[in-house]
């Protein structure tokens, strides 16, 4: 099992290892809002679990692009990172200001810190499955609001 720290820039020398494939999926292109490099990032079938129910990669696409319209400054760290053969596990963090549309909510201007876990398993270079945890009502409460997926 490897600890990997990925504060420096990609560069495009080298074959990507996994750690530095799912940075580049969890922080570069959330931080950057370019979705369409997911493509190259996730395969075709690729399925990521989550709480209440499962993803595609248009439904992440169009996730990032929704959370970037509503925290525009958002920032995502990887805070640390774990890997062992073709499974990485991420603990990210994620800051941002409430500015724009998010669910029915009226705009708070409140800051927000989340932070989560999520679990990347590779095949042929690309994520294939992803288990992602997080609390959301850690975001409403944040937000001063009652989470809308416990009311």
């Amino acid at each position: 099992m490897t600890l990997i720290d990925h504060r420096g820039p990609a560069t495009a020398a080298s074959p990507v290892e996994p750690g530095r494939l799912v940075h580049q999926a969890l922080v570069d292109v959330w931080n950057s809002g370019e979705v369409d490099q997911l493509d190259a990032l996730l395969a075709a079938d690729y399925v990521r679990h989550g709480r209440a129910e499962d993803t595609d990669k248009n439904h992440i696409k169009q996730t990032i692009q929704e959370a970037r319209a509503a925290f525009p400054d958002m920032r995502t760290v990887a805070e640390h990172q774990l890997v062992d053969g073709d499974l990485v596990a991420t603990h990210w963090r994620c800051t941002g200001t409430h500015e724009g549309p998010f669910y029915d909510l009226p705009v708070t201007h409140r800051r927000v810190d989340i932070e989560g876990m999520t679990f990347s398993r590779l095949h042929n270079g690309q994520i294939v499955e992803e288990w992602e945890s997080w609390s959301k009502s850690d975001l409403f409460s944040s937000l001063g609001v009652a989470n809308l997926w416990e009311a």
